[in-house]
């Protein structure tokens, strides 16, 4: 790759951030319904054409934002996965609460009422279709099936509602308190 190549890039990337930032200021503040493009490049302090550039609407741009997102936890997933025991389970989840304060601005939008219900659904589907992250999270609480996908269930969606109103309060928890929450009430209790 060219050094042109690498600045245009970084270039690319850096507009690209500057305008999923705007779009997310302007969602905390009313429904994408009412944002005009226009409005957005004023916020991001570019052009339409830079906007057009890079997306095609608004819908586009925020369809951009969840998608990195979702690629994001399936990457934890894995991860969450690959590890052979609680410790490394609890490392995982500690590093996604961090992830989540480091990006709280797009997750207070993506996981409030005000967002689109179509990615939160999205997400916990992709939670629910990793069966081995809630085999590994239930294994040993459990031999009867029916009462394990309950486990599952109330642990997954616990830990989203928990961190949906982590979000709300504007992290007035620090992230390994979070963290810790989880894992204590999700993780089957080691002996």
């Amino acid at each position: 790759m060219t050094a042109r190549e690498l600045t245009e890039s970084r270039r690319t990337r850096t507009t690209r951030r500057l305008l999923q930032d705007a779009l997310v200021e302007l969602l905390a503040e009313r429904p994408l319904n009412k944002i005009s493009i226009k409005e957005l490049c004023i916020r991001a302090d570019v052009n339409r054409s830079t906007f057009y550039a890079h997306y095609t609407s608004l819908d586009d741009l925020l369809r951009d934002i969840e998608d990195n997102t979702i690629s994001w936890v399936s990457g934890a997933l894995d991860q969450l996965l690959a590890q052979p025991d609680t410790a490394g389970i609890e490392h995982v989840i500690a590093s996604i609460c961090q992830y989540i304060a480091d990006n709280r601005s797009h997750l207070q939008v993506l996981m409030s009422p005000k967002a689109d219900l179509g990615f939160q659904q999205q997400l916990l589907g992709l939670i629910y279709s990793r069966r081995s992250v809630a085999e590994q999270l239930q294994s040993q609480s459990t031999t009867d099936p029916a009462e394990a996908e309950m486990r599952v269930r109330f642990a997954v969606s616990g830990s989203i509602g928990l961190l949906q109103y982590w979000l709300a309060t504007d992290l007035e928890a620090p992230a390994e308190t979070i963290a810790r929450t989880i894992c204590t009430m999700t993780l089957p209790a080691t002996t």
